[in-house]
């Protein structure tokens, strides 16, 4: 008759996986909306009945964010923790799992401590007192777009043009006047031109 069948929502696993996969949908597609809405409602009234906890887990982080949303390292760290409480658990996938979150972390923290010599070297913190430090968000966003272990050099370079625009957006914001602002505007033309 064209509607889902209510006896899907025992399969609760299933359920989370509609829920996901409807966001894939574009606006105008009815399946795909009446998708998101029938797990969406189901899901929300599966919070009040006894699940397991693990699974309850899953379907309250599924309703708050998207997985497609995410930042896929830091959901990845997210799901280690969730997978190791399960009771049939793959262990030799989970110690890999873990090892290769710790090793990709080890990349992005040489990565933070190169681009912070970077930032300390230049003195922009010293110099630009008005200015927000903040070097440790624009990696992180940086990161969230480009979480790939060979991502590295973009990812510094990334970094540092970020926290370059964040100093050029204060100096805009709190601290130049306008006759100074003129000034810089010009010269980044001249420069760019």
């Amino acid at each position: 008759m064209g509607n889902f069948t209510v006896s899907l929502r025992d399969d609760v696993k299933g359920m989370v996986s509609l829920y996901e996969a409807s966001y894939y949908g574009f606006e105008g597609e009815s399946i795909i909306e009446e998708a998101w809405k029938f797990t969406t409602e189901h899901l929300k009234n599966l919070e009040s009945r006894d699940l397991e906890s693990n699974l309850a887990l899953e379907v309250k982080h599924a309703l708050t964010l998207p997985l497609h949303w995410r930042t896929p390292r830091l959901e990845a760290r997210w799901f280690i923790d969730v997978y190791e409480r399960r009771e049939v658990v793959n262990s030799i996938l989970l110690e890999f799992a873990k090892l290769d979150f710790n090793i990709v972390q080890g990349f992005y923290q040489e990565e933070l401590k190169q681009v912070s010599r970077w930032w300390k070297q230049n003195e922009l913190g010293e110099k630009l007192e008005f200015a927000r430090d903040r070097l440790v968000v624009a990696f992180l966003w940086t990161m969230g777009t480009a979480f790939e272990p060979r991502s590295g050099s973009w990812r510094i370079i990334n970094t540092k043009i970020n926290a370059l625009i964040t100093v050029v957006d204060d100096i805009y914001d709190v601290y130049g006047t306008v006759e100074e602002l003129e000034l810089f505007t010009d010269v980044v033309d001249r420069l760019v031109n």
